[in-house]
């Protein structure tokens, strides 16, 4: 079987990524590469020395027909590059977030929906150590009753915000159309709750400020509270701005009516905690993304099911609008339903 052909739309970590593990499975080859940064592109070039580069994404969707489009650019495009692809007869990876609007996420569910393409959202987390296993322990009921859920995005993104950092992403505080941390952030623990508790979010109630990072636009801390249809309820923290202070390990914690689960641990009373190990692995990639993509690949085979269809992608960004508005309104908020 020949391998899938895969235009990268976003050259940044999320798209080299992808290349890399699609091309080192072997059912990837690499034939359109699409950023509007020369020197990313040429960096790529010299991976994939065969592709066709350019800054018009339309252009070269049309010009080379991949039967793959990975969508790693920034936030506000995946949208429309979407909607797009799935014109043209793609199946679609989607970095996180889905969209950046619920009407975008619903326009993407029901395009993917009526269509034979495959869609999936590509929330690392789900693949990274202890995230991962936590999560699914609790689906298993390792922990009883979920009575309450949290989980965090700690980041010092300073480095990614100005124009002097050594990580520098210009897209991410342009002053038009910057990155929202909780959605471009914040998306990877409310995604593992989401994914954690398997129960709606009927409402939100948030704060949020501006006060760490003047070269960021928007704000840069968030607090969310939960409720769920469970009865649980649920935390999240978000912010960009915690000087030298990486994520540490507080990305999910789960505590139910029978034991806990934190920084990669089963607790109960009375025992010895129980540490999950993470499993060797000879998929490259880093973040998440190797088995995330392996996963899709084996969607496309027809190996699996998806894993995380864009409807899953689209309740972690109905979560976020919903905070969005409390944070206007002063009043909880309830999502709307995917």
């Amino acid at each position: 079987m020949s391998p899938y052909t895969l235009l990268i739309a976003g050259c940044g970590s999320a798209g080299r990524a992808v290349a890399q593990v699609a091309t080192q499975d072997g059912r990837g080859q690499i034939t359109a590469l699409v950023d509007p940064q020369p020197r990313q592109l040429e960096k790529q070039l010299a991976h994939y020395p065969a592709a066709i580069t350019g800054t018009d994404f339309a252009v070269l969707l049309k010009e080379t027909q991949p039967d793959v489009v990975v969508i790693a650019g920034p936030d506000h495009l995946h949208a429309d590059q979407t909607l797009l692809a799935l014109e043209h007869n793609c199946h679609v990876l989607i970095e996180k977030p889905l969209a950046t609007t619920v009407s975008d996420a619903r326009r993407i569910v029901e395009a993917a929906e009526a269509c034979d393409r495959h869609v999936m959202t590509d929330h690392t987390m789900r693949y990274m150590h202890p995230w991962g296993p936590m999560a699914r322990a609790a689906q298993a009921g390792q922990i009883g009753e979920i009575f309450f859920i949290q989980g965090d995005y700690i980041h010092d993104m300073w480095s990614y915000y100005a124009a002097e950092g050594s990580s520098h992403t210009p897209w991410r505080a342009d002053r038009t159309n910057p990155q929202n941390i909780l959605l471009g952030g914040g998306c990877h623990p409310i995604d593992l709750m989401l994914w954690t508790i398997d129960s709606p979010v009927e409402e939100v109630f948030a704060y949020a400020n501006k006060m760490t990072v003047p070269e960021f636009p928007s704000d840069d801390c968030y607090i969310l509270s939960l409720q769920f249809a469970s009865g649980a309820l649920g935390k999240v923290f978000v912010t960009s701005g915690c000087s030298g202070h990486g994520m540490g390990g507080g990305m999910l914690a789960v505590y139910g009516s029978e034991g806990s689960l934190w920084q990669g641990q089963l607790h109960r009373r009375g025992e010895e905690p129980v540490t999950f190990d993470e499993e060797p692995s000879e998929i490259v990639g880093g973040h998440g993304w190797a088995d995330a993509v392996v996963d899709f690949l084996d969607v496309l085979d027809g190996k699996m099911s998806n894993p995380i269809p864009a409807r899953f992608g689209a309740k972690t960004v109905a979560v976020c609008e919903a905070a969005f508005a409390s944070i206007e309104s002063g009043e909880p908020e309830r999502p709307e339903k995917f």
